[in-house]
C-alpha cells in the first residue's frame, strides 16, 4: 500500500469522524444550545465504520488518479 494511500485515509478518517460527531450533535441540539456528546457505542462504531469506508474510497480514487496522471506525464516524456 502507498504511503499516500495511508495518510489519506488516515486523515479522512480523522476529520470525517470529527465532522460526523458534529452533525450528530448539531441534529441532537437542533432548536437549544449546543452540546457536545459522543453518541452511544453502537451508533458510534456503525459511524466510524462508514467514515472508514469512505476515507478508504477516497484514498483509492485518488491513488487511481494520481497513477493516471503520472502515467500521462510518462507517455508525453
Amino acid at each position: 500500500m502507498k504511503t499516500n494511500t495511508i495518510i489519506i485515509t488516515t486523515v479522512g478518517l480523522i476529520i470525517g469522524t470529527a465532522e460526523a460527531l458534529l452533525y450528530y450533535n448539531l441534529g441532537k441540539n437542533a432548536g437549544g444550545s449546543f452540546s457536545y456528546k459522543i453518541p452511544p457505542t453502537k451508533e458510534f462504531f456503525k459511524t466510524l465504520g462508514v467514515v472508514l469506508i469512505t476515507s478508504v474510497l477516497t484514498a483509492s480514487i485518488s491513488g487511481l488518479i494520481e497513477s493516471s496522471i503520472e502515467r500521462n506525464e510518462n507517455q508525453k516524456a
